[in-house]
């Protein structure tokens, strides 16, 4: 396979994408420029609009009448989506970063009220379940309405997710009390319950579901209920029993990924391994083959293991089997809060805490106060501190120079002035007896707060091979411009 180095230069291509993510819509004579990259699918969360860009790709969709988005949860048009949400687009793109699409298809994975909550440290994924369906929301789920930390039961959502190998699903989108959601409240995913299945219902994850012979849609049946396989359904809840009633029951979120044309573009969390023996991994039920041709980018083979997130560009083999020509890691390994210090637009770039963070056309940037999507132009400082939640991937740029690649930018109303959090990878080079460098910034600290990272554990973690992750808090040193001093320094 055709290794891609950390210190690669940027390409020509990567700076159109970065360029892309703030062009608007101009129709054809954009989409014009560049030859064919791939002609097919493109399954992926929405990342931004004025277009609708998915996969690092900025779709266009005038050839779409009205802008039409196939969907039976009430999301109608384009202007309905919101970033996060996992989309199909089939279509063609281009090696200018840009595309035409030619149809939009979503659709909720659940529907219906939020139970069970259950929190972890601040930062950390939150576990919650929907009529028995587990999910894990973390850093990159974007929220529409709350944040991680005001989830709460009985809240009505609606889910956009991946599921992963053990059965949870992974939430990219949860957007809570929609308007519109189509005729049916309740939608739910989830395998069928053995021995549960009886004349007129079954159980999925212990939610009973009761059917009739024109509950079935896609030519299934009552036949096809079998022990451990998975199933959308859709309906209401008994007012009386607690039953959900199914007015449609048909294939799950699977579907999303069959092929149309030769080329698929696809994001979500890896479900089985790689192997060696075969070069394969699997990835939202499709069997992924790597050949001496594949690009690996910031990622190796050892790192494909199951619930990454990876994002894979490849070519319909046969069936299920897709040959990667690309893959790319998608799971963020750092974060920062804090204010901004500086915005540079020429480059999609933020000074944060002395640390920088590019935004690509992948970036997913929100408010919760803001009822129209956001742009870097609104993250620029003005009379008043813009504080940020950044979280993303830790990159190095051709010069050597670590930076952070921004997965998902959440704008805040306050933050603690003078002071940051960052999170990310250190090697027992990063660390002296009087600083400590995190995201390429080199902070001042003494023996004393870095005893508190437990130092012996750390060396024995760097023997071992294993990666070491900091989190840190620090603030600019008085009376200087440009230097830090870590407050505290913590094993994550």
């Amino acid at each position: 396979m055709k290794l891609i180095s950390r210190k690669r230069p940027l390409t020509a291509l990567a700076t159109v994408l970065l360029l892309g993510l703030f062009s608007a819509c101009g129709g054809e004579s954009q989409v014009a420029d560049g030859g064919i990259r791939g002609t097919g699918s493109s399954v992926g969360p929405v990342s931004g609009f004025g277009s609708v860009f998915v996969n690092g790709v900025e779709f266009f969709t005038d050839s779409i009448l009205n802008e039409k988005v196939e969907s039976n949860d009430g999301i109608d048009t384009e202007g309905d989506l919101n970033e996060g949400m996992i989309l199909r687009i089939e279509g063609q793109w281009r090696i200018d970063g840009t595309g035409a699409a030619d149809s939009m298809e979503y659709d909720d994975t659940l529907r219906g009220d939020l139970s069970n909550l259950v929190r972890g440290a601040p930062g950390e994924p939150v576990r919650f379940e929907i009529y028995g369906q587990q999910v894990v929301a973390d850093r990159q789920t974007v929220l529409k309405g709350r944040t991680l930390a005001t989830l709460a039961n009985n809240d009505f959502v609606r889910v956009s997710a991946w599921r992963q190998p053990d059965g949870r699903y992974r939430a990219s989108y949860i957007g809570f009390n929609p308007v519109f959601y189509g005729a049916d409240p309740i939608e739910l995913e989830g395998p069928v319950d053995a021995g549960s299945v009886e004349a007129d219902q079954f159980t999925m994850n212990g939610a009973v579901i009761k059917f009739g012979d024109d509950s079935f849609a896609e030519g299934i049946s009552a036949e096809d209920l079998k022990p451990g396989a998975y199933f959308e359904v859709e309906g209401y809840k008994e007012l009386a029993g607690g039953a959900i009633v199914a007015t449609r029951i048909q294939l799950d979120d699977f579907r999303r990924y069959r092929p149309v044309g030769e080329d698929i573009e696809i994001a979500g969390p890896v479900s089985s391994d790689y192997n060696r023996t075969d070069n394969t991994f699997g990835l939202n039920g499709l069997t992924i083959q790597v050949t001496s041709a594949t690009e690996l980018d910031d990622i190796t083979l050892d790192d494909l293991k199951a619930g990454l997130l990876v994002q894979v560009e490849g070519e319909f083999v046969s069936g299920d089997l897709v040959r990667a020509t690309e893959i790319e890691a998608r799971d963020g390994d750092a974060e920062i809060t804090g204010a901004v210090d500086s915005v540079e637009l020429s480059s999609n770039s933020l000074m944060i805490g002395g640390i920088r963070v590019a935004i690509t056309s992948r970036t997913i940037i929100t408010d919760d106060d803001a009822d129209e999507p956001l742009t870097i132009s609104d993250l620029v400082p003005g009379v008043d501190d813009v504080y940020v939640e950044v979280a993303g991937l830790q990159k190095k740029g051709h010069n050597g120079s670590v930076y952070m690649e921004a997965t998902q930018i959440e704008r805040e109303p306050s933050g603690n002035t003078g002071e940051y959090e960052v999170k990310g990878v250190v090697t027992r080079q990063d660390l002296t007896s009087t600083t400590v460098r995190v995201l390429g910034l080199t902070l001042i600290t003494s023996a004393a707060v870095l005893n508190d990272a437990d130092r012996a554990e750390l060396e024995i973690l760097f023997d071992e091979g294993e990666q070491v992750v900091l989190e840190v808090e620090y603030r600019r040193k008085a009376d200087t411009v440009d230097q830090y001093e870590a407050l505290s320094v913590e094993l994550d």
